[in-house]
Order: C-alpha cells, then sequence, then structure tokens
C-alpha cells in the first residue's frame, strides 16, 4: 500500500464517483484509478465502495477506514509543511476591489504563522476564484457566501452592506440616504449575472419583499464595467460598500434605507488541501472572526 492509494481512496470518498474525482480532483485516468482502487481493497480484503449506478457509496469498511486515511494523510502532510515552511508560496484569490482591505490585514495574520511565507494573489470575480480553488489552481480565495462545489469548504467571515453608487451630478445624489421606491425608475447598471450571482440574488429577493421591479438597463461585466457606464450614462448601480474605495472622483455613494442583507464574504478552500494550507486557513478565519466580534 502506498501513499497515493490512501489520497485516491479520499478523493473518491469525497466526490462520490470514480470519473468526478478522476477528472476535478486527481486530474488522473478513470480506468487506472478504478484498478488502484480495487488493488487497494484486495490488500485490506474488504470492500470499500459499493458500486451503484450513480457513484460510489462508502461500505461500512469504507467509512471506518476512511477515517485512518485522513488521519495518515494530514500527519504525512504536516510533516512535509515542517520542511517546507520556510519557502512556502501560498496562492490565494481575492474578490476584485476588495484587495486594499483584504490584503494587508491578510499579509499581518500569515507573517504570525509561517516565516518567509510568499503569498501569491489573483484577483477575479467570486465564481472565477471558486472554480480555481476546485481546480487546485489557488489555495484559498476571499469569495461570496458558501459553495456548492464537491471537494470544496467554505466558512463565512464577514459580512458587506450593500449601497448605491451614482455620478455626484445624479438627481438622486442629492439625498442622504435612498430607499428603494426612490431608485424605482432610474437606469440602472447591473453586475453581469455569471459574475455576481451572489449580489444578484440578494437584489432580487430585496425587490420581491418590497413588490419592486427594478429592471436593469445596463449589464456590467465587474465593478471597474460598472464604474466606466456610469461615468457616460445618467445610471446608478447597486454593489457593495467597499466600492467607494475605487471609485473614480466623479462618483459618489449612498447608503440604502433598509436596504438588502448584507452579503457573506467567505474562505473558500479545498477539503484535500495540504496539512499547512489547511493550518493558514483556519488562522486567518480565526482571526477574521476575532476581529469581527471586537468591532461588534
Amino acid at each position: 500500500m502506498e501513499l497515493r492509494h490512501l489520497r485516491y481512496f479520499v478523493a473518491v470518498a469525497d466526490e462520490g464517483s470514480v470519473s468526478e474525482a478522476a477528472r476535478s480532483t486527481l486530474h488522473t485516468a478513470q480506468p487506472s484509478l478504478s484498478r488502484q482502487l480495487r488493488d487497494l481493497e484486495a490488500e485490506l480484503g474488504v470492500m470499500l465502495f459499493a458500486r451503484e449506478t450513480r457513484g460510489m457509496r462508502l461500505t461500512r469498511e469504507g467509512q471506518i477506514f476512511l477515517g485512518h486515511a485522513r488521519q495518515i494523510l494530514r500527519q504525512v502532510d504536516s510533516s512535509v509543511s515542517r520542511l517546507k515552511a520556510s519557502s512556502l508560496l501560498l496562492r490565494v484569490g481575492i474578490i476584485s476591489g476588495l484587495e486594499a482591505d483584504i490584503l494587508p490585514r491578510l499579509r499581518g495574520i500569515l507573517k504570525k504563522e509561517a516565516d518567509d511565507l510568499e503569498i501569491v494573489v489573483t484577483s477575479r470575480s467570486s465564481v472565477a476564484l471558486l472554480q480555481a480553488v476546485h481546480d487546485g489552481n489557488l489555495d484559498f480565495a476571499f469569495v461570496r457566501g458558501a459553495t456548492s462545489l464537491r471537494g470544496v469548504r467554505s466558512n463565512s467571515i464577514d459580512r458587506h452592506r450593500i449601497a448605491a453608487f451614482m455620478r455626484a451630478d445624479h438627481p438622486l445624489a442629492a439625498r442622504d440616504a435612498l430607499s428603494i421606491d426612490d431608485i424605482a425608475g432610474h437606469a440602472l447598471v447591473a453586475i453581469n449575472e455569471r459574475v455576481g450571482p451572489a449580489l444578484r440574488r440578494t437584489i432580487d429577493i430585496w425587490c420581491e419583499e418590497n413588490n419592486v421591479i427594478l429592471e436593469p438597463t445596463h449589464s456590467a461585466a465587474d465593478i471597474a464595467a460598472a464604474f466606466s457606464l456610469m461615468l457616460v450614462t445618467d445610471t446608478l448601480t447597486l454593489m457593495p460598500e467597499y466600492a467607494e474605495r475605487v471609485m473614480p472622483s466623479s462618483l459618489t455613494m449612498r447608503p440604502l434605507v433598509d436596504g438588502p442583507n448584507p452579503l457573506d464574504l467567505s474562505i473558500a478552500c479545498r477539503s484535500l488541501s495540504s496539512a499547512a494550507v489547511q493550518s493558514l486557513v483556519n488562522a486567518t478565519t480565526r482571526s477574521w472572526l476575532r476581529q469581527g466580534a471586537n468591532e461588534a
């Protein structure tokens, strides 16, 4: 029995499918993975999986062995991570627009956890970052809300309120705060739903609760594109308040009265991340939640 057999077994158990584990997690050929699992079962003398039409289900013996396999892999990964701690490269994803808020704070947290830690940052939409974590191209990422991707877990660490943004000469800019009725009827720029599904879903729920329809007249791929559109059109947009830090000086922000529910900010990482990455994710999560509790 080799370590790769344990990793293969855990990956299939997490994904519930040989084909999905081979394609998404292990990046290997399905026939080879199936053969490795059969070899492992033959060596152990028990059936670890019940083969079903829609996937693989752990047997009682498989459930017991899964706990032992995870423990062994954690111990091995922990030993390896200690050897590499002095030159650990961490690939982190941050939602576009949040870099200035997150990165300095993240560096301060991680500096206490590892020596000579090099951080490489990728800024993209939440959807793209989650996919990169799932594919193993990022170690962890700051994303919107929970994830439905198999093999990826997420923990909520913060919340961001949604506000209205517009040009300083927009008719609504004269008001200190805006209600949904104030916004209704005005031209609206919306962030593309495929890029910001959590934002769009939260605004839609807000509209339903107030029996108001906010029909976008323009669509933007991200915050920067939305700002560019507002500079040349008589429009406004709804997005998280932190966007105020990166907006052009000719734009302004107004809070919303009884606005949408705040958006959750979460840290997402792969369930099969190394012990070193898991440790850094846990330390970051604890620090973020602790600071949030102190500010409350």
